[in-house]
């Protein structure tokens, strides 16, 4: 099975007009068409591979907010290569992967330990900031 990033699948999708794909199903009609479609399109604004392209911070809450109209995202020529079988392939995978993530998580108890690879990849040694480093609250009004 062809495994792409989100990313390349979300341009397939793009190139043939199917932005909407990317949307969760488990959502079913619960969002605003026109507010998923400005999200997806800042998000896609945001990971261009050149950090040129991308907008400013204060760009993107504007398009969030609706005040500045999203840009067109012009993807790299690279990734219209993909043929239909491809693009088949990851819309299947996306497919299945979003199928088994809600089978998985209505069949998970709310107690106890998970035992999923995927949250063995996740939980099983972590680290964060806080675990490394001790905040000393005094020192943060010096």
């Amino acid at each position: 099975m062809l495994l792409l990033p989100l990313f390349d699948y979300a341009l397939v999708l793009k190139e043939q007009g199917n932005l909407m794909e990317l949307v969760d199903p488990h959502l079913g009609l619960n969002f605003v068409e026109e507010q998923a479609m400005v999200m997806i399109n800042v998000a896609l604004l945001c990971a261009d591979v050149s950090h040129t392209n991308r907008p400013l911070m204060s760009s993107v809450v504007s398009m969030l907010e609706g005040r500045v109209a999203v840009p067109d995202f012009i993807p790299d020529s690279s990734v219209s290569n993909i043929d239909e079988t491809k693009s088949e392939a990851m819309r299947k995978y996306y497919q299945f992967i979003t199928e088994q993530s809600g089978s998985h998580t209505q069949s998970k108890p709310l107690t106890g330990s998970s035992t999923s690879a995927v949250d063995k990849l996740f939980t099983g040694s972590s680290a964060s900031a806080v675990d490394l480093y001790p905040v000393n609250s005094d020192r943060l009004w010096e």
